[in-house]
């Protein structure tokens, strides 16, 4: 990628290339580098940025680095989701647990009380 044009001799009356100034814009609007990191990191002057956006039809009406959720949060996130969830399979668990205790002291003390087998033996026909 050449940086200027070969048409002009010497820097002060240089132009940028097309394909340079895409480049840089590109970077700039697809990084996470500010205006003026980019312009320092290709040694390009100020406000040289905004100027090839407007001339390059991008809209750059509000600048701003868009910043992604990190994966720590997200992870955090779902941990927190995946922890309630198990929370709420055990106090199930041992609903189930107490309901089956109960039924089972029922039925007890029924055949005691009433002399009825409602449990059926295992070994009987």
């Amino acid at each position: 990628m050449e940086r200027y044009l070969k048409e002009h001799s010497s820097k002060w009356q240089s132009k940028y290339s097309e394909e340079f100034k895409r480049f840089v814009c590109n970077d700039f609007l697809t990084g996470t580098l500010t205006r003026r990191e980019v312009e320092d990191k290709y040694n390009i002057g100020h406000s040289r940025i905004t100027y090839w956006l407007k001339e390059l039809g991008y809209d750059y009406s509000q600048p701003s680095i868009v910043v992604l959720p990190s994966m720590e949060n997200k992870d955090k996130t779902q941990v927190s989701k995946e922890t309630d969830s198990l929370l709420q399979l055990k106090k199930e668990l041992e609903e189930a647990r107490l309901l089956a205790e109960t039924y089972r002291r029922m039925i007890e003390i029924a055949e005691k009380e009433f002399k009825i087998n409602i449990v059926k033996k295992s070994n009987t026909k």
